[in-house]
């Protein structure tokens, strides 16, 4: 394990995104007109995104993270908890999108009410679970993994979001977290990176949240 911990605070950025912009849908589905095609589909290409990212950022931790951690600090229990979490919420992005997708082709109230339910129930699950990772497994794998191998991690992501998703994504992250975690985030990036989505990034994300709050 690491002498010198090695800085993970990006992931709290990112947890504050899904925490934010999932805890927002229940209102968003429950407020809907019945019969509202228009906004319905943009809740359910929403509801797309979201979960390609929680698909995305459970795989790259369960493929690339947590087994190091797990060989390089076993007597931690906490490992086993979060891959067990990671399993029950991706069954549940599963669930949710199948239900936004067939509330999109038939905005009923019958369709509306199980998606609403779904996604009450999985945002007590999602708060849980990201209130165990930061308190127990992002100090131990700040001591645990190197900067390269959690450099590795933020590759996995960009490569298995669309370039489009991965704009998207860095705007919510942005818009969802505090100012200063915003900064570190977006320095993190480089600044080659971090130009590009200034300059053709942030529009593109602006003009997506825009459409997709007035529908």
């Amino acid at each position: 394990m690491s002498e010198e911990p090695i800085d993970v605070s990006d992931m709290n950025a990112v947890h504050d995104g899904m925490r934010k912009e999932y805890s927002s849908l229940p209102l968003r589905v429950k407020s809907s007109d019945d019969g509202d095609m228009d906004r319905a589909a943009a809740v359910a290409d929403h509801i797309a995104l979201l979960g390609a990212w929680m698909q995305a950022h459970h795989d790259g931790e369960d493929e690339l993270l947590w087994p190091l951690v797990r060989e390089r600090a076993p007597e931690h229990e906490a490992i086993f908890v979060m891959e067990a979490e990671h399993s029950e919420l991706n069954d549940y992005v599963a669930r949710i999108g199948a239900q936004a997708e067939a509330w999109r082709a038939d905005p009923s109230p019958a369709n509306r009410a199980t998606l609403h339910t779904t996604l009450i129930e999985f945002e007590k699950r999602l708060l849980t679970h990201l209130g165990h990772e930061e308190r127990e497994l992002l100090p131990l794998l700040a001591r645990t993994v190197s900067e390269e191998e959690y450099a590795a991690f933020g590759t996995y992501m960009r490569q298995h979001l669309t370039p489009e998703q991965g704009v998207l994504i860095v705007g919510l992250i942005l818009d969802d977290t505090s100012t200063a975690q915003g900064e570190r985030f977006l320095d993190g990036m480089g600044p080659e990176a971090r130009a590009r989505f200034e300059q053709e990034g942030r529009p593109v994300y602006r003009e997506y949240r825009t459409r997709f709050l007035s529908a």
